[in-house]
C-alpha cells in the first residue's frame, strides 16, 4: 500500500514521520478514513446547496488528507473549500466530480 501511494506521489515519508513512523498505525487511520462516509457527506451538502456543512465537510477531509499525505487528493480538496471558505460555489461541483474520481484510487487500497 505505501509503495503505491507514493508511486500516486504521496508524501507517505513526511507522513510517517507525523505517526512517528508507526506504519500500522498510519494504515490503520487511512482504512478508518476510507471505511467513513466524508465524502458522501460532502456530496449531499453540495447537492442541496449548504455550502456551511460543504465546507466544513471538505475542511475536515483536507486536514486529514493531509496528516496523511495524500497530496493529489488534497489538491483537489483546495479546490472545494477555498470557494467555499468565500461563500462560493464557482467550480466546486466540477472539483468534487475530480476528486470522486481520484477517491475511488485510494478507497481500494484500504
Amino acid at each position: 500500500m505505501l509503495d503505491k501511494l507514493r508511486e500516486y506521489g504521496c508524501e507517505v515519508d513526511e507522513a510517517l514521520e507525523r505517526f512517528v513512523d508507526d506504519e500500522q498505525f498510519y494504515r490503520e487511520c487511512y482504512k478508518v478514513f476510507f471505511s467513513g462516509d466524508s465524502l458522501k457527506q460532502l456530496g449531499a451538502a453540495l447537492d442541496k446547496g449548504d455550502i456551511e456543512a460543504a465546507f466544513i465537510c471538505s475542511h475536515t477531509m483536507k486536514g486529514t488528507v493531509g496528516n496523511l499525505g495524500l497530496t493529489t487528493l488534497y489538491d483537489q480538496l483546495v479546490l472545494i473549500v477555498e470557494p467555499l471558505r468565500e461563500g462560493k460555489m464557482d467550480g466546486v461541483m466540477l472539483a468534487y466530480e475530480m476528486l470522486c474520481t481520484e477517491w475511488e484510487k485510494f478507497s481500494i487500497l484500504a
